[in-house]
């Protein structure tokens, strides 16, 4: 019996699918949920074979039934009508999987296990915020310079340093998109020049001992002693503010005086043991009074308010220097650049063991890998008297 727009309006779901046919394999099956799909039935090769037409309403019956005529007539050529139904849909998921968006989330997934996270989460915020939606629908193949250029202008406009590494993860993507044979050989882009960075200043440091002396009278006398602690410990370590801000007590063996910086944390990517002087230990007896419970029982400086970071952020470090009369002269990471200035020049620490200290890369690839010598004990030696020479320059020894 044929089927009707009223008869097919009229079918009740069951416990289970039930088909209703129209004739010439074509049939009406409907599911327990209520839902109608047509059906198109037919023998390829002596084997049964059944394809799917869309569903009810959408796909009228007047539509379905016109859908298997073009079927049975390619069946009676010779052809699968199954293989040539399949094509626009394998012909759309290649356009999809050929597009900037699906190569730059490929070439990601690809870079992701060997970046430490923050790299990763960096990377992920300029192709969601940037890249992705200024590139993502157009083939990788037509990719063109002009409209990547042009990509890379907004960036810039906004952040410098930032369209800088969304150049180089554009050159990037475009080498990997020719790799798998997405774009032709050779046709590479031309960014060279396109992003211009305003000359580097380089951080206000205290590299005199007149200065260095004014920024740790400031330090010392900052009222909140959590803040004042973070600020001391950094200028007795020459630590990045980041390292410091974010200690965990499992990396402290105060009894050794020995601070494990997890490779994770460090831009070398290797473990740092960084020997304490007697300061910092003293420092850190005094901070294992404010340690807090739950979560936050392993920073050794926790944030107050809860929020999204469970320890303080750098910033806070930034902000006491610029609020205490420091602004344009001195930054938390500024001390780095005392230690390695004054220790050098004023103290003539060696300057391997300074580089060692401040877990600088020192040569090429080969020479880091047969220079494993970390002067533990040379670097103990001159963390302390670096510590005593801060004291002496608050107590006015110098």
């Amino acid at each position: 019996m044929k089927l009707s727009d009223t008869r097919i309006r009229a079918l009740k779901p069951r416990d289970r699918i039930y088909r209703l046919g129209d004739g010439h394999g074509l049939c009406l099956e409907v599911a327990p949920s209520g839902a109608k799909l047509w059906r198109y039935r037919y023998r390829w090769a002596g084997k049964p074979t059944m394809l799917s037409l869309g569903a009810y309403p959408g796909v009228g019956l007047a539509e379905a039934r016109r859908r298997v005529l073009e079927l049975r007539e390619l069946l009676a050529s010779g052809v699968d009508p199954g293989e040539e139904h399949r094509k626009p849909r394998q012909l759309q998921a290649a356009t999809s999987a050929s597009r900037f968006e699906a190569v730059a989330r490929s070439w990601r997934e690809s870079k992701a296990p060997h970046l430490k996270p923050k790299t990763l989460v960096k990377l992920d915020a300029i192709l969601d915020r940037d890249l992705i939606p200024s590139l993502g629908k157009i083939p990788i193949g037509e990719l063109a310079t002009p409209e990547v250029v042009a990509a890379l202008e907004e960036i810039l406009d906004r952040a410098p340093h930032m369209a800088q590494k969304a150049r180089s993860y554009l050159n990037q993507i475009v080498e990997f998109s020719i790799r798998k044979g997405l774009r032709k050989d050779g046709h590479t882009l031309t960014l060279r020049g396109v992003i211009r960075l305003p000359k580097s200043k380089g951080l206000p440091a205290a590299i005199d001992e007149d200065s260095l002396r004014e920024v740790m009278r400031v330090v010392h006398d900052h009222p909140d002693r959590m803040i004042r602690t973070a600020l001391q410990l950094q200028a007795y370590t020459a630590l990045r503010p980041s390292n410091v801000v974010s200690a965990r007590w499992s990396a402290i063996n105060l009894e050794k005086a020995i601070w494990r910086i997890p490779g994770e944390q460090m831009k070398t990517g290797e473990d740092h043991d960084l020997p304490l002087p007697r300061q910092a230990v003293e420092l850190l007896r005094v901070a294992e009074k404010w340690r807090r419970g739950g979560n936050k029982a392993d920073w050794m400086f926790p944030a107050i308010a809860e929020r999204q970071s469970q320890h303080m952020h750098r910033d806070t470090l930034s902000k006491a220097l610029r609020t205490s009369g420091l602004q344009g002269r001195h930054v938390p990471h500024g001390f780095r650049a005392s230690f390695r200035t004054l220790a050098r020049e004023e103290l003539d620490i060696d300057i391997d063991v300074l580089e060692a200290q401040l877990a600088h890369s020192v040569g090429d690839a080969t020479q880091r890998a047969y220079n494993r010598a970390r002067h533990l004990k040379r670097r103990a030696k001159a963390s302390q008297f670096w510590a005593d020479y801060l004291d002496g320059l608050v107590k006015g020894q110098k």
